[in-house]
């Protein structure tokens, strides 16, 4: 499997995603559970991933990775209509609104079931460490728009499909940023406490809109799931070609 992804704000973000970033990184670094266990990731890798692009080279072309595995499809990938669908026909610009979510607002969405104030920061444990994540919404006539989950769904004409589509039915509108590793166990308390402290954060002091054009975009061959800046090779999406995109797979 070659491991390639389409990710917003790889290396150049906006002013204000930039302080924001910062300014959790800071926040996390200093909480008294957290303090020296906690690695922020360089401001430079800091990405929200649109859609894992992965696939399995064949003779024949490039299957879909993901396709495969939860639909046991064998589909080729479609470079050419992929990049004219991204240069031509997509729909951006889209606007994601991070923060700012009120816990009593009915904002008529729920992300995995959960009211937006309880998604929009999330402590995900693996094995070895704790990964900060940051999670906002495309935000449209002052309310969640699903246009993140459409665009994701649009592009299964291409034979992408996104990860966390395992079923026709399912739904993942969630635009997510990973904001580094806290390389230490804590205990659920610690761990409810470190997260309610960043909801309310965001809630009560953090609310920015940050608009994705296909200039903030990029298609980003990488060797791990932190995009490391030494391993991981990018193409600016508003440039590439479909034989570029190709070559990614080799």
């Amino acid at each position: 499997m070659k491991n390639v992804s389409l990710v917003a704000f790889y290396g150049n973000k906006p002013p204000s995603l930039i302080k924001l970033i910062q300014r959790l990184q800071g926040f996390i670094a200093n909480h008294h559970l957290i303090q020296q266990q906690f690695i922020p990731y360089q401001l430079e890798q800091v990405h929200g991933t649109i859609i894992g692009c992965e696939g399995i080279i064949t003779d024949q072309g490039i299957i879909s990775y993901w396709f495969q595995t939860h639909r046991g499809k064998e589909r080729y990938l479609d470079f050419a209509g992929l990049v004219d669908y991204l240069h031509h026909r997509g729909c951006f610009p889209l606007t994601v609104r991070l923060g700012g979510y009120q816990r009593d607002q009915d904002y008529s969405f729920r992300s995995r079931g959960l009211h937006p104030y309880f998604r929009s920061f999330q402590l995900l444990e693996s094995a070895t460490e704790i990964i900060p994540v940051l999670i906002g919404w495309t935000w449209r006539g002052d309310r969640i728009s699903l246009e993140i989950d459409n665009l994701r769904r649009n592009l299964q004409r291409f034979n992408l499909l996104h990860k966390y589509h395992p079923t026709p039915e399912a739904i993942d509108n969630d635009f997510y940023l990973r904001l580094g590793t806290i390389n230490s166990k804590l205990t659920s308390a610690a761990i409810a406490e470190v997260a309610r402290d960043l909801r309310h954060l965001l809630a009560s002091e953090i609310a920015i809109e940050i608009t994705i054009n296909i200039q903030d975009l990029v298609l980003a061959q990488y060797q791990d799931l932190l995009l490391t800046p030494a391993t991981t090779k990018i193409i600016p999406t508003g440039e590439i070609t479909a034989d570029q995109l190709k070559q990614l797979y080799y």
